[in-house]
């Protein structure tokens, strides 16, 4: 009997070792799916950001591209503007066509009428002097 009371405590011993490793497993298997859980939450999220991140990052591209196109838009509007710039006038041949058009204006000069010239031409005949007008 004490053979079988040994055998029961060493029984009884290997039996709370087994649930004491049994429980330490299912903890164990606890951690491991709250972990797999957290990792599958992490890599969801980060699935979600990537996506997000990449159709800002296409928006910003065409953006950019629009820019682009507006940019070279303008290059060959300017490009334009210089080869019209070409046909215009300078500064100085404008001052030159200035003053041929003062030169040859009716309104800087003065004119008489036939009856103004008659009369300072009786004048002259009766030998008054001619009248200046200032």
């Amino acid at each position: 009997m004490p053979e079988t009371n040994q055998n029961a405590l060493i029984l009884q011993e290997l039996v709370r070792r087994a649930n004491s490793h049994t429980q330490r497993l299912r903890n164990i298997d606890e951690q491991i799916r709250n972990l797999n859980s957290k990792i599958e939450n992490d890599e969801q999220q980060k699935i979600k950001t990537d996506k997000l991140n990449n159709e800002r990052f296409t928006k910003i591209m065409e953006k950019i591209e629009e820019i682009n196109q507006n940019l070279s838009d303008l290059k060959n509007e300017i490009l334009k503007i210089k080869e019209k710039e070409k046909i215009f006038a300078k500064a100085k041949e404008l001052e030159i066509i200035k003053k041929e058009m003062e030169l040859l204006s009716p309104v800087k000069h003065e004119f008489v009428t036939w009856n103004e010239l008659n009369r300072e031409l009786k004048k002259l005949k009766n030998g008054s002097e001619i009248a200046i007008r200032p």
